[in-house]
């Protein structure tokens, strides 16, 4: 009965790798694909002609990135030979660096278009850094203020 119960435990545990991979996989594509539309979207603001050859760019990235997340599985599947390492650790710090990558790009495609979203970050942190009632009324205040000048 344990060699079944045995069994039963890696399986879900390769199922549960496999679940986390799969999501791996999702984020990465998202998030160039959020950075692909960001970056069109900023061409036809700053009226730059969209070529043919970066769009070829971005298929050609997904494949880099997978091949990257894929590196990362071969180490996670070495690691199955340890007791303690039971998810696919590479593969998910591999996802999140690639999707931190693809943020930085999309923000900086809102700074090319001068968008009110390349000021969120500093938002955030200002948010985060707030201490005080009087911190948090202040970062409210400037972000009324920021409002009424874009309706402007």
């Amino acid at each position: 009965m344990s060699d079944f119960s045995f069994h039963l435990n890696i399986t879900q545990d390769i199922g549960h790798g496999m679940t986390l991979i799969f999501i791996c996989a999702v984020a990465i594509l998202l998030a160039v694909l959020i950075d692909l539309s960001t970056g069109v979207e900023r061409a036809k603001k700053c009226k730059e002609r969209i070529k043919s050859h970066i769009l070829r760019r971005t298929i050609s990235k997904v494949v880099d990135y997978y091949r990257l997340l894929f590196f990362g599985v071969i180490i996670d599947v070495l690691g199955l030979a340890f007791v303690w390492y039971n998810m696919p650790y590479c593969a998910v710090v591999v996802a999140v660096g690639v999707v931190l990558i693809e943020a930085k790009s999309v923000l900086e495609n809102y700074h090319k278009m001068k968008s009110a979203a390349r000021d969120m970050p500093a938002v955030v942190k200002q948010i985060i850094d707030a201490v005080t009632d009087k911190d948090a009324e202040k970062i409210i205040e400037l972000i009324k203020d920021n409002d009424k000048r874009e309706d402007e």
